[in-house]
């Protein structure tokens, strides 16, 4: 029987259920007792606890007791013990976090060749639209895109080329686990990616093999 990829949120807001749920994953949400239930998602795979630190690491040591939980995912204004928790399950014992190229590594990859020096006078840059996501294993899940108020979406083909842009990016450089910004400018011949850095989002595998 298909089991849907579970993914515990400590901070459920609804543009991240959202985006779990249009990536095909199944939301859960983990609250500490006594406070408010958490929007969006339904009571029977919402996990309530007085520890919250504690029951994330009990959830990665005992995989069979961990309610078929598959990853984790944070953003940064959760508890510090509790964020203090997830970073150790998502590094772990000899893991680093993930890379991300700077600008030139960025143009080097994409084969630009070296930054480009100031714009000629009179010539106006491209606009540029940033959109934050979070990969989970490999899947981008999209959290939303700012665009500049010069220059709003021409459409939805032209939201779609930025989506893709970005989502080839982060599987060119191996992107797997956590969130990150890129800039992408909106030139004349299409979407350009020209800056990605990481976000607060923290990302954690509990599946099997992962047993600390």
């Amino acid at each position: 029987m298909y089991k849907p990829c579970r993914v515990l949120l400590l901070t459920p807001d609804a543009g991240l259920i959202r985006a779990v749920s249009d990536t095909g994953l199944e939301p859960w949400a983990l609250r500490r007792t006594g406070a408010g239930a958490p929007g969006g998602i339904p009571p029977e795979r919402t996990l309530t606890t007085d520890d919250p630190a504690r029951t994330l690491r009990d959830l990665a040591a005992d995989e069979d007791a961990g309610h078929g939980i598959d990853f984790v995912v944070s953003g940064g204004d959760t508890e510090p013990a509790v964020l203090d928790a997830l970073r150790g399950l998502a590094l772990g014992p000899g893991r680093t976090g993930p890379w991300l190229p700077d600008r030139a590594e960025l143009r080097e990859i994409l084969g630009w060749g070296p930054v480009p020096g100031p714009a000629p006078a009179g010539v106006e840059p491209a606009p540029v639209c940033q959109v934050d996501t979070v990969s989970v294993s490999g899947m981008h899940l999209l959290l939303g895109i700012a665009w500049p108020e010069s220059r709003q979406p021409m459409g939805e083909s032209e939201q779609a080329g930025v989506r893709e842009t970005v989502r080839c990016l982060l599987d060119l450089i191996g992107h797997q686990f956590g969130g990150t910004r890129t800039d992408v400018a909106l030139t004349p011949t299409g979407p350009d990616p020209v800056g990605i850095a990481g976000t607060s989002v923290l990302v954690s595998s509990l599946g099997p093999g992962t047993k600390r």
